[in-house]
């Protein structure tokens, strides 16, 4: 929490101010003026912790933030306190209970999504139906008891000791998916682009429609699970009636960027604060950015 609040407090002494993606929206389309140093501040996949921790810091310093949730889930459930919300566990078994037992304990109840946005500083939209991963080819790799979180919501009868493979997003990539025998739920097969499409429509409107009701917002907006994408998958999303997504490209975001692809600096709690400064200075202006994206850029 020390170096969260201390990003937090760096933010403001250089100046920036928050905006809501709906502000950010319209800079992009080139209908909405640009006053100081405007920033969003994002999270993803809305841990309970969040709404113990990261909303009352953000609230103490004046400061908004967007929230992505996986409407699958979201639940009832009670305003929580530090008293009463479970013990936090990290994002990976928060997962696992989530996508293998059903327990979402771990991220926050619709009431707190509700309450987070009665606030006006605050937003909520999605981050997928389910946050799928599938299997970007046969090359193996662990075990589902070894391997990556995400297996444990690819498989339809998952067990410990099935094989899992190279991973990626279900809907950026085609993949092997289950389905392949009646016999053998967990058979694998690789999806055609149809059958991606297929699901991503599926997917992001079952999303979409949680969300809307949820926030009652005009302008709906997705974040891609592990930032990953392509052209069916925006595709996908304006199919399901979304207004822009944001990515985890490392870029900055103005007139003419397109709002399919809202770029973000990823931060977590192992950044510095020199190293948060750094990228912010480094992203104010387009020319900064464009040097920064020559030289650092991960490859796609």
């Amino acid at each position: 929490m020390e170096r969260f609040r201390a990003h937090l407090d760096t933010i403001c002494r250089m100046g920036f101010r928050t905006i809501s993606a709906q502000e950010l929206l319209q800079i992009c389309l080139g209908k909405g003026e640009i006053q100081g140093k405007p920033i969003v501040i994002t999270f993803d996949d809305c841990h309970v912790s969040n709404w113990i921790h990261a909303i009352p810091e953000l609230k103490k310093r004046g400061m908004g933030g967007i929230f992505f949730a996986i409407t699958d889930f979201i639940i009832p459930g009670p305003l929580r306190t530090r008293e009463t919300a479970p013990s936090f566990k990290p994002a990976s078994e928060s997962f696992v209970q989530a996508l293998r037992y059903q327990d979402y304990s771990q991220f926050m109840t619709r009431n707190e999504l509700i309450a987070v946005l009665a606030d006006h500083n605050m937003e909520v939209y999605s981050h997928t139906s389910r946050h799928q991963g599938c299997f970007r080819n046969l090359t193996r790799v662990a075990t589902v008891g070894t391997g990556h979180w995400s297996a444990h919501g690819i498989y339809d009868q998952p067990s410990d000791n099935l094989p899992t493979y190279q991973l990626g997003s279900a809907y950026a990539y085609n993949g092997y998916w289950p389905g392949s025998s009646d016999n053998d739920p967990n058979s694998l097969h690789k999806r055609s682009d149809e059958e991606r499409m297929a699901f991503c429509v599926r997917d992001f409107q079952k999303s979409f429609a949680t969300m809307k009701e949820l926030n009652q917002a005009d302008k709906q907006f997705i974040c891609w699970p592990w930032g990953e994408f392509d052209e069916m998958t925006i595709k996908a999303a304006k199919q399901a009636g979304f207004s822009g997504a944001f990515n985890l490209d490392r870029f900055v975001n103005g007139p003419g960027t397109d709002p399919f692809q809202l770029h973000r600096i990823p931060v977590s709690h192992r950044k510095s604060v020199k190293w948060l400064r750094s990228r912010l200075l480094m992203h104010a202006s387009r020319p900064g950015a464009m040097v920064f994206r020559k030289f650092f850029r991960k490859k796609s």
